[in-house]
């Protein structure tokens, strides 16, 4: 039993499991989690294949849709395609039409319906105009998180 400030000397029986140099307990060793990079934000540890995002100057302009008709064009008319092509321009597992089909039925869908129901705010009664009203809110707020995700590929 060790007395304090003193150190068991082993007998012959009691092997070390390893074999230990002279000085070797005394190196400084490597311990991750205090030198791992951290998150300026949050303080989470980055993983070691994290690459800070460039800080780049944009391309084009604030009109620079204007450089891109095509782009521009069915963006305006049509979002869900676009919606559709960029998604699926990021991701294999997702087909262009899928993506353009959920983005028409949450978004295009969700505005046509709110217009049907104020344009006919006298003929709809106020129950059903209310129960339409939730049933909007929580749609696009399921929008929000699957464009959101959309977004998130972007990025």
């Amino acid at each position: 039993m060790a007395v304090d400030g003193t150190y068991v000397k082993l007998t012959e029986d009691q092997n070390s499991l390893q074999n230990v140099t002279p000085g070797e307990l005394n190196q400084a060793i490597d311990i991750e989690k205090l030198t791992a990079r951290r998150c300026e934000q949050c303080g989470q540890t980055l993983p070691a294949s994290y690459t800070p995002p460039a800080d780049e100057d944009w391309t084009t302009g604030i009109f620079g849709c204007f450089e891109d008709t095509d782009s521009g064009l069915t963006g305006l008319f049509c979002p869900c395609v676009l919606f559709g092509r960029n998604v699926a321009a990021f991701n294999d597992e997702i087909t262009p039409e899928r993506a353009c089909v959920g983005h028409a039925i949450c978004i295009e869908g969700g505005i046509a319906l709110a217009v049907t129901t104020a344009a006919c705010s006298g003929v709809i009664d106020p129950d059903t105009a209310c129960l339409l009203t939730e049933g909007l809110l929580f749609a696009w707020w399921v929008c929000a998180i699957y464009t959101g995700m959309g977004r998130q590929l972007l990025q």
